[in-house]
């Protein structure tokens, strides 16, 4: 399934058979895109991302948000490997010109497991998918998950903030659509801890911009 773009921000949406209201002074900008659980879906909800993020006038966080959407997309993707149903995976990317909110919903209600780092307390960042929730707890404000319902599945989700955002904005030209409704009163899981070790978090940093070249 190729990428498909929104044309225009809309306030309200149909989300899993009932209506349900976006509250338009929490996140005024909004995207979505619903992708075949193929590998494809990565490059493009990359590239989406990439784009998006800047036309909001959020450059600085452009580039972890990139980062962040393919380790998620990649998740899902992995989760709904080898169902004969072949449901899609949904990317939904929220914004206020300060803070970037990154959603992806898979069809699978198992709760996302943080993989184990390696001995020097750092993932394999050259393995793809390998460095996962690790990355998202590491580079992100915060992180957690829920179950969804109407289809059901879950959603994980983590924030950026800029601490320094452009006085410019994006003209926010995409559209979104409502991810499922989430199960209310459903127990979430304590997020992965990150850690905050300066040294560590510099050298994912490097790592990181050493893949940016790929």
């Amino acid at each position: 399934m190729s990428c498909q773009r929104s044309q225009q921000i809309q306030r309200t949406g149909q989300s899993a058979g009932e209506t349900a209201r976006v509250p338009a002074d929490v996140w005024p900008l909004r995207s979505s895109l619903e992708l075949g659980a193929l590998p494809t879906a990565v490059p493009c909800a990359r590239l989406h991302a990439r784009h998006l993020v800047r036309e909001w006038g959020l450059a600085d966080l452009a580039a972890t948000a990139e980062l962040l959407v393919s380790e998620l997309v990649t998740n899902a993707v992995k989760a709904m490997a080898g169902r004969e149903d072949q449901p899609p995976v949904r990317l939904r990317l929220s914004g206020d010109y300060a803070r970037v909110l990154i959603e992806v919903w898979d069809a699978d209600p198992r709760a996302p497991t943080p993989e184990d780092p390696d001995t020097d307390g750092l993932p394999e960042l050259e393995a793809e998918g390998g460095r996962g929730l690790f990355l998202v707890a590491a580079l992100s404000a915060r992180w957690n998950w829920h179950l969804t319902r109407q289809p059901a599945g879950k959603v994980v989700w983590c924030e950026l903030e800029d601490d320094q955002p452009e006085t410019t904005a994006g003209n926010g030209s995409a559209v979104h659509l409502l991810l499922p409704q989430r199960v209310p009163g459903a127990a979430p899981i304590r997020p992965a801890a990150a850690r905050h070790d300066p040294d560590v978090l510099r050298r994912i940093r490097d790592g990181l911009l050493d893949l940016r070249a790929y």
